[in-house]
Protein backbone atom coordinates (compact mmCIF):
# COMPACT_ATOMS: atom_id res chain seq x y z
CA UNK A 1 0.00 0.00 0.00
CA UNK A 2 2.74 2.55 0.63
CA UNK A 3 4.17 2.27 -2.98
CA UNK A 4 0.55 4.17 -3.50
CA UNK A 5 1.65 8.22 -3.94
CA UNK A 6 -0.86 10.61 -3.99
CA UNK A 7 -1.01 14.64 -4.98
CA UNK A 8 -3.58 16.35 -2.53
CA UNK A 9 -4.78 19.28 -4.24
CA UNK A 10 -6.57 21.80 -1.84
CA UNK A 11 -8.88 24.91 -3.03
CA UNK A 12 -6.89 28.01 -2.46
CA UNK A 13 -6.60 28.59 1.26
CA UNK A 14 -9.47 25.98 2.50
CA UNK A 15 -7.22 22.64 2.60
CA UNK A 16 -7.28 22.58 5.74
CA UNK A 17 -9.11 20.83 7.81
CA UNK A 18 -9.62 19.08 4.79
CA UNK A 19 -6.31 17.82 4.20
CA UNK A 20 -5.61 16.73 7.91
CA UNK A 21 -8.79 14.43 7.64
CA UNK A 22 -7.58 13.25 4.47
CA UNK A 23 -4.31 12.01 6.13
CA UNK A 24 -6.29 10.62 9.21
CA UNK A 25 -8.10 8.33 6.98
CA UNK A 26 -5.02 7.33 5.02
CA UNK A 27 -3.76 6.33 8.37
CA UNK A 28 -0.37 6.33 6.46
CA UNK A 29 -0.77 3.93 4.40
CA UNK A 30 -0.05 5.73 1.16
CA UNK A 31 2.84 8.14 0.66
CA UNK A 32 0.55 11.82 0.45
CA UNK A 33 1.92 15.43 -0.64
CA UNK A 34 0.21 18.75 -0.28
CA UNK A 35 0.03 20.42 -3.91
CA UNK A 36 2.49 23.74 -4.39
CA UNK A 37 0.83 25.89 -6.29
CA UNK A 38 4.40 27.41 -6.54
CA UNK A 39 6.17 24.85 -8.02
CA UNK A 40 4.92 22.96 -11.47
CA UNK A 41 2.76 20.23 -11.47
CA UNK A 42 4.28 17.94 -13.35
CA UNK A 43 7.44 18.06 -11.22
CA UNK A 44 4.85 17.42 -8.46
CA UNK A 45 3.04 14.03 -10.41
CA UNK A 46 6.51 11.83 -10.46
CA UNK A 47 5.25 8.40 -9.66
CA UNK A 48 1.77 9.56 -8.03
CA UNK A 49 -1.14 7.54 -9.29
CA UNK A 50 -4.03 9.45 -7.36
CA UNK A 51 -5.21 13.18 -7.81
CA UNK A 52 -7.51 14.15 -5.17
CA UNK A 53 -9.25 17.35 -6.34
CA UNK A 54 -10.43 19.19 -3.38
CA UNK A 55 -13.69 20.32 -4.82
CA UNK A 56 -13.30 20.03 -8.61
CA UNK A 57 -11.25 22.97 -9.48
CA UNK A 58 -8.87 20.79 -11.61
CA UNK A 59 -7.49 22.81 -14.69
CA UNK A 60 -6.63 21.28 -18.37
CA UNK A 61 -2.56 21.83 -17.33
CA UNK A 62 -3.25 19.99 -14.44
CA UNK A 63 -5.21 17.03 -16.27
CA UNK A 64 -2.44 17.13 -19.01
CA UNK A 65 0.39 16.49 -16.27
CA UNK A 66 -1.75 13.73 -14.81
CA UNK A 67 -2.25 12.15 -18.10
CA UNK A 68 1.54 12.28 -18.85
CA UNK A 69 2.32 11.17 -15.31
CA UNK A 70 -0.41 7.71 -15.80
CA UNK A 71 -2.33 8.64 -13.02
CA UNK A 72 -5.06 6.08 -12.65
CA UNK A 73 -7.75 8.05 -10.71
CA UNK A 74 -8.98 12.22 -10.38
CA UNK A 75 -10.72 11.76 -7.17
CA UNK A 76 -12.71 14.61 -6.60
CA UNK A 77 -13.79 15.57 -2.70
CA UNK A 78 -16.95 17.22 -3.31
CA UNK A 79 -20.33 16.74 -5.21
CA UNK A 80 -20.79 19.30 -7.86
CA UNK A 81 -18.58 18.80 -10.87
CA UNK A 82 -19.62 21.98 -12.71
CA UNK A 83 -16.13 23.36 -12.36
CA UNK A 84 -14.44 20.88 -13.97
CA UNK A 85 -14.44 19.56 -17.40
CA UNK A 86 -15.46 16.18 -17.19
CA UNK A 87 -15.23 15.25 -20.73
CA UNK A 88 -11.63 16.23 -21.25
CA UNK A 89 -10.85 14.24 -18.14
CA UNK A 90 -12.57 11.35 -18.99
CA UNK A 91 -11.45 11.53 -22.79
CA UNK A 92 -7.92 11.61 -21.66
CA UNK A 93 -8.74 7.89 -20.15
CA UNK A 94 -7.89 9.03 -16.57
CA UNK A 95 -10.46 7.44 -14.13
CA UNK A 96 -13.01 9.74 -12.86
CA UNK A 97 -14.73 9.72 -9.04
CA UNK A 98 -16.39 12.57 -6.96
CA UNK A 99 -18.10 11.94 -3.59
CA UNK A 100 -22.20 11.99 -4.37
CA UNK A 101 -24.71 13.59 -2.08
CA UNK A 102 -25.12 10.91 0.38
CA UNK A 103 -22.10 12.45 2.13
CA UNK A 104 -23.39 15.91 2.53
CA UNK A 105 -27.26 15.34 2.39
CA UNK A 106 -27.61 16.03 6.05
CA UNK A 107 -25.63 19.40 5.85
CA UNK A 108 -27.62 20.40 3.38
CA UNK A 109 -30.63 19.35 4.20
CA UNK A 110 -29.92 20.89 7.82
CA UNK A 111 -29.01 24.57 6.00
CA UNK A 112 -32.51 24.44 3.89
CA UNK A 113 -34.13 23.88 7.03
CA UNK A 114 -32.42 27.00 8.85
CA UNK A 115 -33.57 29.45 5.49
CA UNK A 116 -36.86 27.95 5.90
CA UNK A 117 -36.90 28.59 9.57
CA UNK A 118 -35.29 31.66 9.08
CA UNK A 119 -38.19 32.96 7.09
CA UNK A 120 -40.82 31.88 9.20
CA UNK A 121 -39.57 33.40 11.96
CA UNK A 122 -39.03 36.23 10.30
CA UNK A 123 -35.69 36.70 11.65
CA UNK A 124 -34.63 40.33 9.56
CA UNK A 125 -37.10 41.76 11.19
CA UNK A 126 -36.72 40.27 14.69
CA UNK A 127 -33.38 41.34 14.75
CA UNK A 128 -34.17 45.07 13.47
CA UNK A 129 -36.97 45.11 16.23
CA UNK A 130 -34.93 44.17 19.25
CA UNK A 131 -31.89 46.78 18.23
CA UNK A 132 -34.31 49.22 17.71
CA UNK A 133 -36.21 48.90 21.36
CA UNK A 134 -39.30 47.04 19.42
CA UNK A 135 -40.67 44.39 21.53
CA UNK A 136 -43.67 41.64 20.55
CA UNK A 137 -43.20 42.14 17.09
CA UNK A 138 -43.71 40.51 14.55
CA UNK A 139 -45.93 37.51 14.28
CA UNK A 140 -44.64 34.57 13.21
CA UNK A 141 -45.44 31.37 11.41
CA UNK A 142 -44.62 27.87 12.06
CA UNK A 143 -43.65 25.32 9.31
CA UNK A 144 -46.73 22.65 10.03
CA UNK A 145 -49.05 22.00 7.68
CA UNK A 146 -47.11 24.40 5.32
CA UNK A 147 -46.20 22.81 2.00
CA UNK A 148 -42.79 21.58 0.69
CA UNK A 149 -41.70 21.45 -2.72
CA UNK A 150 -38.87 19.63 -3.69
CA UNK A 151 -37.00 20.37 -6.96
CA UNK A 152 -35.00 16.49 -7.52
CA UNK A 153 -35.56 13.82 -4.84
CA UNK A 154 -31.48 12.93 -4.41
CA UNK A 155 -29.75 12.17 -0.82
CA UNK A 156 -30.25 16.20 0.60
CA UNK A 157 -33.82 16.30 -0.50
CA UNK A 158 -34.71 12.91 0.76
CA UNK A 159 -32.31 13.77 4.10
CA UNK A 160 -34.88 17.64 3.96
CA UNK A 161 -38.01 15.47 3.70
CA UNK A 162 -37.05 13.42 6.83
CA UNK A 163 -36.95 16.53 9.13
CA UNK A 164 -39.50 18.53 7.02
CA UNK A 165 -42.20 15.48 8.15
CA UNK A 166 -41.09 15.54 11.85
CA UNK A 167 -42.22 19.29 11.92
CA UNK A 168 -46.05 18.61 10.08
CA UNK A 169 -45.06 19.45 6.80
CA UNK A 170 -46.78 18.41 2.86
CA UNK A 171 -44.41 16.90 1.01
CA UNK A 172 -44.38 17.41 -2.77
CA UNK A 173 -41.22 16.59 -5.13
CA UNK A 174 -40.35 15.89 -8.62
CA UNK A 175 -37.53 14.52 -10.46
CA UNK A 176 -36.43 12.98 -13.54
CA UNK A 177 -35.80 9.33 -11.59
CA UNK A 178 -38.88 7.29 -10.68
CA UNK A 179 -38.68 6.18 -7.61
CA UNK A 180 -40.59 3.16 -5.68
CA UNK A 181 -43.53 3.51 -3.61
CA UNK A 182 -41.76 2.17 -0.70
CA UNK A 183 -39.24 5.09 -0.24
CA UNK A 184 -42.17 7.51 -1.07
CA UNK A 185 -43.81 5.91 1.59
CA UNK A 186 -40.74 6.35 3.93
CA UNK A 187 -40.55 9.94 3.63
CA UNK A 188 -43.77 11.00 3.40
CA UNK A 189 -43.69 12.20 0.22
CA UNK A 190 -47.16 13.03 -0.84
CA UNK A 191 -46.73 13.58 -5.02
CA UNK A 192 -43.70 12.92 -6.57
CA UNK A 193 -43.42 13.60 -10.14
CA UNK A 194 -41.58 13.73 -13.26
CA UNK A 195 -40.04 17.20 -14.95
CA UNK A 196 -43.60 17.60 -16.57
CA UNK A 197 -44.97 18.31 -12.96
CA UNK A 198 -42.70 21.18 -11.99
CA UNK A 199 -45.23 23.50 -12.49
CA UNK A 200 -47.92 21.50 -10.12
CA UNK A 201 -44.62 21.50 -7.16
CA UNK A 202 -44.41 25.16 -8.01
CA UNK A 203 -47.68 26.15 -7.86
CA UNK A 204 -48.57 24.65 -3.83
CA UNK A 205 -45.18 24.88 -2.48
CA UNK A 206 -45.38 27.55 0.39
CA UNK A 207 -41.31 26.61 0.23
CA UNK A 208 -39.65 25.27 -2.79
CA UNK A 209 -36.34 23.56 -1.92
CA UNK A 210 -33.52 23.02 -5.13
CA UNK A 211 -31.82 19.60 -4.94
CA UNK A 212 -30.99 18.84 -8.51
CA UNK A 213 -27.50 19.28 -10.17
CA UNK A 214 -26.30 21.33 -12.75
CA UNK A 215 -26.70 20.01 -16.38
CA UNK A 216 -27.70 21.46 -19.52
CA UNK A 217 -31.71 20.49 -18.69
CA UNK A 218 -31.22 22.29 -14.97
CA UNK A 219 -29.80 25.82 -16.23
CA UNK A 220 -32.48 28.22 -15.43
CA UNK A 221 -34.61 26.03 -14.24
CA UNK A 222 -36.10 28.79 -12.44
CA UNK A 223 -36.82 30.96 -14.75
CA UNK A 224 -38.94 33.89 -15.11
CA UNK A 225 -42.19 31.81 -15.91
CA UNK A 226 -41.35 29.49 -13.21
CA UNK A 227 -41.25 32.38 -10.88
CA UNK A 228 -44.90 33.38 -12.13
CA UNK A 229 -46.44 29.97 -10.82
CA UNK A 230 -45.13 30.42 -7.50
CA UNK A 231 -47.26 32.03 -4.68
CA UNK A 232 -46.55 35.35 -3.56
CA UNK A 233 -46.54 34.00 -0.05
CA UNK A 234 -43.50 31.60 -1.35
CA UNK A 235 -39.96 31.09 -0.42
CA UNK A 236 -37.11 29.78 -2.74
CA UNK A 237 -34.18 28.11 -1.09
CA UNK A 238 -31.08 27.06 -3.05
CA UNK A 239 -28.47 24.88 -1.88
CA UNK A 240 -27.45 23.35 -5.10
CA UNK A 241 -25.99 25.15 -7.88
CA UNK A 242 -26.37 28.60 -8.23
CA UNK A 243 -26.94 28.74 -11.95
CA UNK A 244 -30.36 26.36 -11.78
CA UNK A 245 -31.74 29.79 -11.49
CA UNK A 246 -31.67 32.81 -13.00
CA UNK A 247 -30.43 35.39 -11.25
CA UNK A 248 -31.87 38.47 -13.28
CA UNK A 249 -35.72 36.53 -13.24
CA UNK A 250 -34.89 35.90 -9.24
CA UNK A 251 -34.18 39.76 -8.76
CA UNK A 252 -37.14 41.05 -10.33
CA UNK A 253 -39.64 38.28 -8.75
CA UNK A 254 -38.29 39.30 -5.20
CA UNK A 255 -38.58 43.36 -5.96
CA UNK A 256 -41.77 42.97 -6.65
CA UNK A 257 -43.41 40.57 -4.75
CA UNK A 258 -44.12 37.63 -7.25
CA UNK A 259 -42.40 35.53 -4.41
CA UNK A 260 -41.92 36.42 -0.75
CA UNK A 261 -38.21 35.74 -0.44
CA UNK A 262 -35.49 33.74 -0.77
CA UNK A 263 -32.55 31.31 0.75
CA UNK A 264 -29.49 31.08 -0.91
CA UNK A 265 -25.93 29.55 -0.37
CA UNK A 266 -24.93 29.31 -4.22
CA UNK A 267 -25.05 32.08 -7.11
CA UNK A 268 -24.23 32.42 -10.90
CA UNK A 269 -21.10 33.56 -9.75
CA UNK A 270 -18.95 33.28 -6.93
CA UNK A 271 -17.64 35.17 -4.83
CA UNK A 272 -20.52 37.45 -5.12
CA UNK A 273 -19.56 40.92 -5.35
CA UNK A 274 -20.36 42.57 -2.22
CA UNK A 275 -22.64 45.36 -4.44
CA UNK A 276 -24.90 42.44 -6.22
CA UNK A 277 -28.31 43.41 -5.35
CA UNK A 278 -29.28 40.36 -3.58
CA UNK A 279 -27.10 40.87 -1.22
CA UNK A 280 -29.31 44.11 0.09
CA UNK A 281 -32.74 42.97 0.15
CA UNK A 282 -34.36 42.51 3.29
CA UNK A 283 -36.18 39.55 1.81
CA UNK A 284 -32.83 37.69 1.07
CA UNK A 285 -30.83 35.69 3.44
CA UNK A 286 -27.62 34.59 2.03
CA UNK A 287 -24.86 32.28 3.06
CA UNK A 288 -21.43 31.95 1.21
CA UNK A 289 -21.41 28.45 -0.11
CA UNK A 290 -21.17 26.90 3.04
CA UNK A 291 -24.36 24.43 3.57
CA UNK A 292 -22.52 21.09 2.79
CA UNK A 293 -19.13 22.32 3.88
CA UNK A 294 -19.88 20.74 7.53
CA UNK A 295 -17.14 19.32 9.31
CA UNK A 296 -19.24 16.27 9.47
CA UNK A 297 -18.97 16.15 5.85
CA UNK A 298 -15.83 16.83 5.00
CA UNK A 299 -14.86 13.57 7.41
CA UNK A 300 -17.46 11.43 5.49
CA UNK A 301 -16.08 12.51 2.09
CA UNK A 302 -11.89 12.73 2.68
CA UNK A 303 -13.07 8.79 4.33
CA UNK A 304 -14.23 8.05 1.43
CA UNK A 305 -11.73 9.22 -1.24
CA UNK A 306 -9.13 7.50 1.07
CA UNK A 307 -11.70 4.06 0.40
CA UNK A 308 -11.49 4.57 -3.03
CA UNK A 309 -7.61 5.09 -3.00
CA UNK A 310 -7.54 1.76 -1.15
CA UNK A 311 -9.22 0.16 -4.06
CA UNK A 312 -6.94 1.35 -6.40
CA UNK A 313 -3.87 -0.53 -4.73
CA UNK A 314 -5.52 -3.31 -4.72
CA UNK A 315 -6.68 -3.46 -8.27
CA UNK A 316 -10.53 -2.99 -7.69
CA UNK A 317 -12.32 -0.06 -9.40
CA UNK A 318 -13.32 3.09 -7.51
CA UNK A 319 -16.61 3.88 -6.07
CA UNK A 320 -18.59 6.60 -7.04
CA UNK A 321 -17.12 6.70 -10.60
CA UNK A 322 -17.95 9.22 -13.03
CA UNK A 323 -18.41 7.87 -16.45
CA UNK A 324 -19.94 10.50 -18.64
CA UNK A 325 -20.04 14.25 -18.64
CA UNK A 326 -23.42 15.17 -17.49
CA UNK A 327 -22.74 18.38 -15.61
CA UNK A 328 -22.33 21.88 -17.17
CA UNK A 329 -18.70 23.31 -17.25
Amino acid sequence: MSSIRVLFVGFRDLASPCYSDFLEAIGGQCSVSLYDPSRPIADQLHQVRVVVDQGGWGTHEMVDAAKAAGVDLWQVIGTGLDHLDVKYILEKGIGLANTPGIFSGIALAEHALFFMLCFAKNLHQSVDNIRSGVFFHPTNEELQDKTLGLVGFGASARELAKRASALGMRILAMDAVEVPQAVLNEYHIEFLGGPQDLAKVLAEADYVSLHTPLTSKTRHLIDETAFGLMKPTAVLVNVARGRIVDEKALIHALQTGKIRGAGLDTFAQEPLDPSHPLLHMKNVIATPHVAGGTTATLRRRTHAAAQNIFRIAKGLPPFYQVTASENET
